[in-house]
């Protein structure tokens, strides 16, 4: 499990700068220094779920 800055299943509606989007399995995460998150769309706003590393 990695360590984040956040606890999984949080959530956030910023990511940091150094973010970049890695697809595994078709779904879509933005993977960054101190995490990944897994976007979430609720309506025209998105927001980011705290996830662990995908496999």
């Amino acid at each position: 499990m990695a360590i984040t800055s956040a606890m999984i299943g949080s959530i956030v509606y910023s990511l940091p700068a150094d973010c970049t989007t890695v697809i595994v399995n078709g779904i879509g995460y933005q993977q960054c220094s101190n995490g990944w998150y897994q976007p979430q769309y609720m309506g025209t706003t998105v927001q980011y779920v705290v996830v662990d590393a995908p496999r």
